[in-house]
């Protein structure tokens, strides 16, 4: 019963409440050991994954409803990741999935499958909401050296980059 326990408290101690995916604790020890462990044949990569106007769905619908949208965007992100992924709540609407994947194409493939689950929930679900995400991601390059904290910057960059697009094409009224 004590090795339930500790297990149960371990486990509550590494998930985001909500959406039951892993937290920014037990994220940030992972990506470490990631890079201390990564090589030129065996390197990782990560997708950085904003909701966007998550704050238009909080404001327009209510919390109750927003922690739903969060909830089925883990479970979209989740879908489209392998067994074997890493995915956590990097913060309030941001996700961050961890891939076995040390090449670009396959990389590319997992955030496009990423993208049309996301079209797929909002055409089948009759949520008062849509879902849209931006998306930076990148392969780790071990010769790069890079730490984790320079990592994450690179992709939180690039996904901002994919949100100042987003915002552009919304704003153009070339989205919408």
């Amino acid at each position: 019963l004590l090795i339930i326990y500790f297990n149960i408290q371990n486990r509550s101690l590494n998930t985001d409440y909500l959406t039951q995916t892993y937290n920014r604790r037990q994220l940030d020890g992972y990506i470490k050991d990631k890079i201390r462990t990564s090589s030129k044949s065996a390197s990782f990569s990560a997708i950085l994954i904003d909701l966007n106007d998550f704050k238009n769905i909080n404001d327009k619908f209510g919390h109750d409803i927003g922690d739903e949208a969060l909830k089925a965007s883990a479970q979209i992100i989740l879908t489209s990741l392998k067994r074997n992924d890493f995915l956590a709540r990097y913060g309030g609407d941001e996700f961050m999935a961890i891939l076995n994947v040390g090449d670009e194409t396959l990389l590319e493939q997992t955030v496009k499958r990423i993208h049309q689950n996301v079209e797929k929930f909002n055409l089948e679900n009759a949520n008062p909401y849509s879902l849209n995400f931006a998306i930076g991601y990148a392969v780790y390059e071990p010769e790069s050296k890079m730490t984790a904290d320079d990592f994450f910057k690179n992709i939180d960059q690039l996904m901002y980059d994919a949100k100042r697009q987003y915002q552009l094409l919304r704003n153009d009224n070339k989205f919408f």
